[in-house]
């Protein structure tokens, strides 16, 4: 799909929003993303959040719960906030200029911010799915980047990761994380963290899977941190303190057993009924996606249609997917997250049910 045609798709999810808040609050609405996150400030936040004084308090904090949450060392990491994941992304590729990005995701494609970003600098862009392939194209003058858990929260495997980090650090290549949800994802699978396993750079989003705005948290060697941020300053890429605040209280928040419970909801919730629409689906760790709704139909035209389905259940059931509302190039795959928290409001059933009314209405199955 086209930017143009992506920003229409945007225009129109955000009116259906608006409409059904209007009539019926935002109780109307369920959020089901897994990026709702959330902006928990509090009362003596609000007097900080100056163009000053709030990096001076919240960068403190942001550094030191960062630490925690993406379990580096304070001896040898930083932890710096950026205004999202994909500016951090795009800071760090201005800053270290790679001749080329060898870039390693679970299940193709990557998200669409690091080729995006490669251009803007002129880097050799490389994506594999294959161990193999990403291993031959690593080298002194590559920045080797590695997806912990796709767009589709597919996660990565572990011996694969450390199989492309130990390689790229004997070949001198800097090694960058973007776990933007999997620095949370992983833990499930008892993962240990990408700072862990010796990665250079890591970013996470504080609002996937997780009770914070939609910020990127950055950290890696303190010396490399320190120049991507700087860079970042100088384009106006960095969190600004009202986001900063957020981002600090939604690492004080987060909870690692709501995740937990809804991953046990995701292996039990009872899908079969979707085997009746010849659809093709498959479980996620916090829920399920939606791939195909017809195998016959082309990549194109399956995206269509998984659209149209997205902006039915926006409609007629107040269900937000990423399908719908979704940054320009994000996955069109419905994606259902359980760890929502608008998802504790809905049974398994109603969204089920849900899913399945929304499909026969646009493919008249």
């Amino acid at each position: 799909m086209d930017d143009d045609n992506e920003l229409l798709r945007l225009e129109k999810s955000r009116k259906l929003i608006r409409e059904i808040i209007k009539k019926k609050g935002r109780n109307g609405i369920y959020d089901l993303t897994g990026l709702a996150g959330g902006f928990k400030i509090t009362e003596e936040d609000k007097a900080l959040l100056e163009t000053y004084v709030g990096p001076a308090v919240y960068s403190e904090e942001l550094n030191k719960l960062g630490l925690i949450h993406l379990r580096g060392n304070s001896k040898n990491h930083k932890v710096v906030g950026f205004n999202r994941t994909s500016s951090a992304i795009l800071a760090t590729i201005l800053t270290i200029k790679p001749k080329k990005v060898v870039h390693y995701v679970p299940e193709l494609p990557s998200h669409p911010s690091i080729p995006k970003s490669c251009k803007i600098v002129g880097a050799e862009y490389f994506e594999y799915d294959n161990v193999e392939e990403t291993l031959k194209k690593i080298d002194e003058y590559t920045l080797t980047i590695i997806t912990g858990a796709t767009m589709d929260h597919k996660v990565i495997n572990l011996d694969a990761m450390k199989e492309i980090i130990n390689y790229a650090k004997k070949k001198n290549s800097i090694v960058f994380v973007d776990d933007a949800s999997g620095a949370r994802l992983r833990l499930l699978f008892n993962q240990p963290s990408a700072l862990e396993l010796g990665a250079d750079l890591v970013v996470t989003s504080t609002d996937k899977l997780m009770d914070g705005p939609r910020g990127g948290l950055l950290g890696g060697l303190k010396e490399l941190v320190n120049k991507i941020y700087t860079v970042g300053l100088s384009f106006g890429l960095e969190a600004q303190p009202p986001l900063m605040a957020g981002m600090v209280r939604g690492l004080e928040s987060f909870n690692l057993q709501k995740l937990k419970r809804a991953f046990d909801r995701a292996k039990n919730i009872d899908l079969s009924k979707l085997d009746e629409l010849n659809i093709q689906y498959e479980k996620t760790p916090t829920g399920f996606v939606i791939k195909k709704l017809d195998k016959n139909k082309d990549a194109h035209e399956n995206e269509k249609d998984l659209i149209k389905v997205a902006m039915a259940l926006l409609e007629d059931y107040g269900i937000v997917t990423i399908t719908s509302v979704g940054m320009p190039g994000a996955s069109k795959s419905i994606r259902i997250d359980l760890c929502s928290k608008d998802a504790e409001r809905l049974s398994d059933e109603e969204i089920v049910n849900a899913i399945i009314n929304s499909i026969k209405k646009v493919m008249k199955k």
